[in-house]
């Protein structure tokens, strides 16, 4: 009883024996291209206004230089 044809066997037994390297190389692959997203720069829809909000949030943030300063320590009771 024949399973399969003996040429088909040996092609598949060829096929397996080769690099993986030059069976990949065969199939041509498409470069990736990255997905950045741009954000809206209307200044009228909601997504403008609260970038704009954060944005005005943070420069006077750090447009202090004491912000981040620790906060003196006091050495007294709370219950006083």
């Amino acid at each position: 009883m024949e399973l399969a044809n003996p040429e088909l066997i040996a092609q598949l037994l060829a096929e397996q024996r080769a690099p993986r390297r030059a069976r990949l190389s065969a199939t041509p692959l498409k470069p990736s291209q990255p997905t950045t997203k741009r954000r809206c720069a209307c200044g009228v829809c909601h997504s403008c206004q609260e970038n704009a909000r954060w944005d005005r949030i943070f420069r006077e943030k750090f447009a202090d230089p004491d912000y981040y300063k620790s906060i003196p320590i006091k050495f007294s009771s709370h219950l006083r």
